[in-house]
């Protein structure tokens, strides 16, 4: 008690009061509500974008080791991955399918030309569908891609 018979007034040490807290949370909680859906439609447009790289990189890259080594080279789907030559299976991202335009593998020749390939890249999520085309073109085996 004070000189004047009241009681001390209590000092604050720093603390939050329950209605700080909450608000904070609160706050916290509709920042991240309106985040997470622009986050996970980024990770989705990354995954899509690897996949395809993959599905083109492995093309070039057969059609690279064909004119390197003098004989042909083929890229197969071998269920979700892609297969060069007689190499490693690359897994494809889950969220991502690939649909040929051709039965079988796309083979590549030593002089640089191919069988003619189309490739169809696509994923969906979250209600967006992405798509690609990725071409082969039998007489130079230049490779091209399309879409978005």
């Amino acid at each position: 008690m004070s000189a004047t018979g009241r009681p001390a007034p209590q000092s604050r040490d720093g603390g939050f009061t329950l209605i700080e807290m909450l608000v904070t949370l609160a706050v916290a909680g509709l920042i991240a509500g309106l985040a997470f859906p622009r986050v996970q439609n980024t990770m989705s447009a990354m995954e899509f974008r690897r996949g395809a790289a993959q599905v083109t990189e492995g093309l070039r890259t057969a059609r690279a080791e064909a004119i390197r080594t003098g004989a042909p080279v083929t890229l197969a789907f071998e269920g979700r991955a892609l297969v060069v030559g007689g190499g490693e299976p690359v897994a494809l991202p889950a969220s991502v399918s690939v649909t040929a335009g051709q039965d079988g593998p796309v083979t590549f020749y030593p002089d640089g030309t191919a069988e003619p390939a189309l490739y169809r890249i696509r994923s969906r999520s979250g209600g967006a569908v992405r798509e690609r085309r990725v071409t082969v073109f039998g007489s130079t085996g230049h490779i091209a891609e399309s879409g978005a």
